[in-house]
């Protein structure tokens, strides 16, 4: 038995000196491939094992894999056969090959990747990766802005959750509908963003939609759980300067189902059904009209998994909304100051994003951003899709139980929705 295993360990040192190719022929291993260097994606590790002929390696996960550009360096003598080039651009959508020559044989190595995170402090489209609010679950970062956005000072943070890690979004009502009517507003109370917090210990929290109080909390703003409609959206906004209503429609953030998240322009009709439209109303106090399952045209009754109001729409299907299209929503007044903001939006890489910024001069010459500017910031996030939500005084972020951006009103304002990241 004894002088098997030295025959055997004999045999394994003979092999770990030649390898046979495949005419049986024994070769000499060489490094080959002495280098490969990934120029135009994130990547982590690089492995090169020329006694296989292979190269594994990892990029950072959801890029497009269909045009990875990669350069190799090869030991003296090598060649390359296919592609002709040293430099080249790979589909690693699956295993691809290279080719070289070396020692009078033809060698075809083999390109696998895997995916990875990327690593922790990488920035998100030049904002910068926050460490310092502890541990977050897989798929959520939250990032703060550069010192200016849109020629401002800005202090502004994000909550970035990628849906391709089944992270996605909640709201959570601040109490109960009274009333049994379908279209009342009234809720039983409000609770400031920490309060909601120690009531889930939500990762990321902002503020919701929109809210009234007047002797009672009045929650105006659409909120979808569970597949079901828990608030419907609001009825009506008074003309500025005046006492009269008018009945727009409404923007509202859906996850409607799978990886569809968008944005809809939204009216709940007095019998309680809420119906959403690819496009605003004309805004009735300046143009007339009445509002209608089937005006304006493309409308349909709205389903959804979970769903926010708020408004106006900042960007539908890639398209920033017009100043006109904001007007159909809200007063024109609401539109062009200067204040603390809070949006949800959605990237045609599949990211959830939370947006809340400081104003009002909270931070010393730090106005806020008209909701123009917002929307601009959050198109070159790499929104799609992005709904203003309640602004100035509700505006908070809360990232572990911990604030980000400093309240306007110098604490906390109790608010009847908060959107979480889950």
């Amino acid at each position: 038995m004894k002088k098997f295993f030295n025959f055997l360990i004999l045999g394994l040192a003979v092999m770990g000196m030649n390898a046979c190719n495949d005419d049986g022929q024994s070769i000499v291993l060489k490094d080959y491939v002495a280098s490969v260097t990934i120029l135009n994606k994130e990547s982590g590790e690089v492995k090169i094992d020329n006694f296989i002929y292979q190269v594994d390696m990892e990029l950072v996960e959801e890029q497009d894999r269909s045009d990875v550009r990669i350069r190799l360096e090869l030991a003296e003598g090598a060649t390359m056969v296919s592609p002709r080039e040293a430099e080249a651009v790979y589909n690693l959508q699956s295993a691809a090959t290279f080719s070289i020559a070396a020692d009078g044989k033809t060698l075809t190595y083999k390109i696998t990747a895997s995916e990875i995170e990327e690593p922790a402090g990488t920035p998100y489209k030049g904002w910068a990766q926050c460490l310092n609010f502890g541990d977050l679950p897989s798929g959520i970062r939250v990032y703060k802005s550069p010192a200016q956005l849109q020629g401002k000072n800005a202090v502004a943070y994000i909550a970035v959750a990628k849906t391709s890690k089944g992270r996605t979004f909640d709201v959570i009502p601040s109490g109960t509908r009274v009333g049994t009517d379908l279209r009342s507003t009234q809720i039983s109370g409000a609770k400031t963003p920490a309060q909601f917090y120690s009531d889930g210990n939500y990762p990321v929290i902002v503020n919701g939609g929109f809210f009234y109080f007047y002797t009672y909390f009045y929650n105006l703003s659409l909120i979808w759980r569970a597949g079901a409609m828990v608030f419907t959206t609001s009825l009506d906004v008074y003309i500025d300067g005046s006492s009269t209503p008018y009945y727009p429609t409404r923007g509202i953030f859906g996850h409607i189902t799978g990886m569809t998240y968008q944005t809809d322009w939204a009216f709940t009709m007095w019998d309680g059904k809420t119906y959403a439209y690819p496009a605003p109303a004309p805004n009735p106090a300046i143009y007339g009209g009445s509002i209608s399952p089937t005006y304006p045209p493309g409308g349909r009754e709205y389903a959804a998994q979970t769903a926010i109001g708020g408004g106006p729409v900042l960007i539908k299907g890639g398209e920033l909304a017009t100043a006109t299209m904001m007007e159909d929503e809200m007063t024109a007044s609401n539109l062009y100051p200067n204040n603390p903001r809070t949006a949800i939006g959605y990237t045609n890489d599949r990211k959830l994003i939370l947006f809340a910024c400081e104003g009002r001069d909270k931070t010393p010459d730090t106005p806020g951003f008209t909701l123009t500017e917002m929307a601009n910031i959050l198109k070159d996030l790499g929104c799609v899709e992005a709904l203003n939500l309640d602004g100035g005084g509700s505006s908070c972020m809360l990232v572990n139980g911990q604030e980000t951006i400093k309240p306007s009103e110098g604490s906390q304002r109790a608010v009847t929705s908060a959107v979480i990241l889950k």
